[in-house]
């Protein structure tokens, strides 16, 4: 029988790491003209990034009115409770399961001025897998999707199915944005199909060229196995 930690306990203490961690890092940032081409739009940002990319990005965003949406089992809620600690809104749900209610609760986050943050590849994989929910939430919410992703030179690799990395105290932590991709309102099925491969695309390469600037080959390189 596996032992879990209390969620409430584990999710402050988690987070306590996390800042500890996140002041050491030296962030180097990338593509903010990606960012601001969003912005200047102005439109609400949906942030899609890779589930294993996570933990960077809660230190590193911190503070900017995004709400994430986070699964209710235990890892999923461990992690949505450990966001707010860090200062971010938590909906529990999933675009994949019961999608339609998490889409119509983050729609009404939009709708009150917040950002939204998505693991695409979330909540259990496949890992590098981009789910049709970003896209699906930018149809409605009038959003614009803008992918984002970091690497670390030094870090730790979990053994799970998304590859959680860790990064080192101290070390080179790169953050890049991609170009947006924008969802028509009146997108059809093939459309948003046609979005989702490009959205998919884009993460795939930035992490890719990230891992490899910052010495990462084989096994610890993205994707880590054959697409």
């Amino acid at each position: 029988m596996r032992i879990r930690p209390h969620r409430g306990a584990a999710s402050l203490l988690a987070s306590i790491l996390i800042r500890c961690l996140g002041i050491t890092w030296r962030i180097e940032w990338r593509g903010l003209e990606h960012l601001e081409a969003a912005r200047a739009a102005g439109r609400p940002v949906v942030y899609a990034f890779w589930h294993g990319r996570l933990i960077v990005l809660s230190w590193s965003h911190r503070g900017r009115r995004i709400q994430v949406l986070a699964s209710e089992h235990y890892d999923g809620d461990l992690m949505g409770r450990t966001i707010e600690w860090l200062g971010f809104g938590h909906l529990k749900g999933s675009t994949t399961r019961g999608g339609a209610r998490a889409l119509r609760e983050l729609r009404q986050v939009i709708a009150q001025g917040y950002d939204v943050g998505l693991t695409v590849d979330g909540p259990r994989g496949p890992r590098g897998r981009v789910a049709q929910g970003a896209i699906e939430l930018a149809r409605l919410g009038g959003a614009v999707v803008v992918p984002i992703t970091n690497a670390a030179r030094s870090r730790w690799l979990a053994r799970s199915w998304d590859r959680l990395q860790v990064p080192a105290p101290f070390t080179r932590v790169v953050i890049a944005y991609g170009e947006p991709v924008a969802v028509p309102d009146g997108a059809t099925a093939e459309e948003r199909e046609r979005l989702r491969l490009l959205l998919e695309g884009r993460l795939h390469r930035l992490t890719e060229e990230l891992d490899l600037e910052l010495g990462h080959t084989g096994e610890d390189a993205w994707p880590h196995e054959d697409r």
